[in-house]
């Protein structure tokens, strides 16, 4: 809300990120254990995605193009954290492992 809100912010980029890099199986167990689920991880590669895509009805052009920004997305060039949680909203940002729990417990995932 402060970026909205607050003096300072026009024409600022902030990335948004927890306090640790996590992979999709980290987060996928994360969540498997706040849910007391079984949730797991496949990974499926570019090619693979842009058919499934394609199945579901996406054009042929655009599954290729969002396989390639997923693909894009995957390779560890985004694995950066920030400091900008703490930065917008003065306050630490809060671990994944938290936000789980916390959401867990409010019922996110109940069906």
């Amino acid at each position: 809300m402060a970026a909205l809100t607050g003096d300072g912010h026009a024409g600022a980029v902030y990335e948004l990120t927890g306090p640790r890099s996590l992979t999709f199986a980290e987060a996928v167990e994360e969540l498997g254990r706040a849910t007391g689920r079984p949730v797991r991880y496949v990974p499926v590669t570019g090619t693979a995605y842009a058919s499934l895509l394609e199945e579901f009805g996406v054009f042929g052009p655009e599954a290729e193009f969002l396989a390639g920004l997923f693909a894009t997305l995957l390779d560890g060039h985004n694995t950066a954290t920030t400091d900008d949680v703490e930065r917008v909203l003065g306050r630490e940002p809060k671990a994944f492992s938290v936000f789980v729990r916390e959401a867990a417990g409010d019922g996110a995932w109940h069906g």
